[in-house]
């Protein structure tokens, strides 16, 4: 629990610092049609499992984030920001997985299955 701690606080000094860059590339692999709002997103996603990541790392711009639990142990998580990018990515879950998430485990881009069911889930093309 110490080194989850530590690694959390090590990671927002970073940001504050402008060092988080690097690590919000890495977690950007993927972006939706920028149509879409994020409170559109949030009303088509919500009822298909989606709901906010409390325990989100925050970057510079950023203003909301969700996430979607992929049992056994991974998740989908989306980010918002102010200039109305949303970005997106495939992980192992954070809330079961704290040390392994914050190692990177599983971090992937969507692939085509998933990126068209999440297409569906928001009802564009």
């Amino acid at each position: 629990m110490c080194r989850y701690k530590l690694v959390r606080w090590t990671r927002q000094i970073r940001i504050f610092f402008g060092g988080g860059k690097e690590m919000e590339q890495k977690h950007h692999l993927f972006t939706l049609p920028k149509p879409l709002t994020p409170k559109e997103i949030w009303d088509r996603l919500w009822v298909s499992g989606w709901g906010y990541n409390a325990l989100s790392q925050t970057y510079k711009g950023q203003i909301y984030t969700m996430r979607k639990a992929v049992p056994p142990r991974h998740q989908y998580h989306l980010r918002f920001y102010k200039n109305g990018d949303v970005s997106g990515h495939f992980e192992v879950d954070n809330l079961q997985f704290p040390l392994e998430h914050l190692d990177g485990v599983d971090l992937r881009r969507l692939n085509d299955e998933e990126i068209a069911a999440l297409k569906a889930e928001l009802e564009v093309e």
